[in-house]
């Protein structure tokens, strides 16, 4: 009887510890949901870029200033073309690379202006969503490459001092800043000759937690009207977890 007793005394504490090892399981949270922009759910025109209007993926728009009085633009662009060799306006849409990163086939162009529209180089999330632990891969612009490497009728060849950056600054909703962090395209400081010249990731995670992402770039060679360097870089495989709880992210 003894025997029987304890049997059914064992019997039920393994009941309650599976019951208990269930309820944990179900107090962990669901894993981070990840998205990534590749730039690659648009089909671009012949000619091998889109410039007159923002993009939108996975809920991710990347603003686009259109001024069509001029034909101009600034913000984001999307593009496929990867001229590493014509130096010049002409070529503002190529990557200093061989196509997109990993392979792909488009990516995003930023051009910083910081007389037309100074806050207009950025994306952001939708109403309400919150994103951290962003990443992206970033690479030169053959027009700002070649005009460092080589100088040109406005900016200067890159000696030793000279540097070229674009600074990520994240923004709540409400306009609050969450963190800044500097990048580097090239670096001729400290004995240094470095210009990008492949695509390469960047960990952006100091930006915190974020609803809009916005892009500064900044360089050594300023003259009488501002910066002489040609304020373009490219970008892809744009990377975060959406910590908000109303994702639009498909």
């Amino acid at each position: 009887m003894k025997n029987f007793k304890l049997l059914w005394l064992l019997a039920v504490a393994g009941s309650l510890t599976m019951v208990s090892c269930d309820k944990d399981k179900d107090d962990v949270p669901p894993p981070a949901n990840t998205v990534t922009v590749t730039f690659d759910q648009v089909t671009l025109p012949a000619g091998g870029y889109l410039n007159n209007t923002s993009y939108t993926e996975k809920g991710v728009t990347f603003n686009n200033a259109y001024n069509a009085d001029y034909a101009s633009w600034d913000g984001f662009a999307v593009s496929n073309l990867h001229d590493k060799t014509t130096p010049g306006y002409a070529n503002q849409y190529s990557v200093f690379a061989d196509g997109g990163a990993n392979g792909s086939t488009n990516f995003g162009v930023c051009y910083y202006s910081s007389y037309s529209n100074p806050n207009s180089a950025f994306f952001s999330l939708a109403s309400g969503e919150e994103a951290n632990s962003l990443s992206l891969m970033i690479n030169n612009n053959t027009y700002a490459a070649l005009s460092m490497q080589d100088g040109d009728a406005y900016s200067k060849k890159f000696a030793a001092g000279d540097w070229f950056k674009v600074t990520a600054t994240g923004y709540k909703e409400d306009g609050t800043q969450t963190g800044t962090a500097d990048i580097y395209l090239a670096d001729f400081r400290d004995g240094k000759s470095y210009i990008c010249a492949a695509w390469t990731k960047v960990d952006l995670s100091a930006l915190g937690t974020f609803n809009k992402v916005a892009f500064t770039i900044s360089s050594s060679d300023v003259g009488d009207y501002g910066m002489n360097t040609p304020a373009y870089f490219c970008i892809d495989d744009v990377t975060f977890n959406l910590v908000s709880a109303t994702s639009t992210a498909k």
